[in-house]
């Protein structure tokens, strides 16, 4: 009984972790999405605003 108590418990945890790394690496392409489209607009908008933060 113990071994099998253990055995779901394992793969629950494995189950787990494989999941939170999936949203992690989903999470990580939205960021370089949403940088990316703001890097474009940055570029094709023209503000002297942003030279100056930037700087």
């Amino acid at each position: 009984m113990v071994e099998i108590i253990g055995l779901v418990t394992m793969g629950a945890l494995v189950w787990l972790i494989a999941w939170s790394m999936a949203n992690e690496s989903e999470a990580e392409r939205r960021r370089l999405s949403a940088l990316a489209e703001s890097r474009w607009s940055a570029v094709s908008v023209s503000s002297p605003n942003r030279v100056r933060q930037a700087a």
